[in-house]
């Protein structure tokens, strides 16, 4: 296989999977492709091509891959329910390490497991840590 068409293999393929995908993941190897592309044109060794390859891929990378990532990185709206951690709840059911419980906590009932599969009966108080899925992760206070 010649060298042209290995680079314009690399470089279509690198372009088709940054095509499918949302994320920056292989635009960096397209232009390392079109760099040895454009160098074996040039007659260069494939050696150099295949230096020049992973030269221009990782400075791509290194230099573009965080701001990438911090401006491509989609807005995380919080909701209501992330203001219920932190809160104190009433446990209104056990809860067991085997089994979930309930607490009320802001005036609704809740699904709610143990930070550390510590059990805490009806009328102890706890504290809201986390939200997982319908459920809410409690420790004792």
């Amino acid at each position: 296989m010649s060298a042209t068409l290995f680079w314009t293999i690399v470089l279509v393929i690198a372009i088709i999977v940054e095509a499918i995908t949302i994320d920056l993941v292989s635009i960096w190897f397209a232009l390392g492709a079109l760099g040895a592309l454009v160098s074996e044109a040039l007659g260069a060794s494939e050696l150099i091509q295949g230096i020049l390859f992973a030269a221009i891929s990782i400075i791509c990378i290194v230099a573009s891959r965080p701001l990438a990532k911090k401006y491509l990185r989609g807005n995380i709206t919080k909701t209501n329910l992330d203001r219920v951690i932190g809160k104190h709840c009433l446990v209104t059911e056990p809860i067991t390490a085997d089994s979930k419980g309930e607490v009320k906590v802001m005036g609704n009932l809740w699904s709610a497991t143990s930070l550390n599969n510590e059990n805490i009966e009806v009328g102890q108080y706890a504290e809201v840590v986390a939200i997982e899925g319908a459920h809410v992760i409690v420790r004792k206070i």
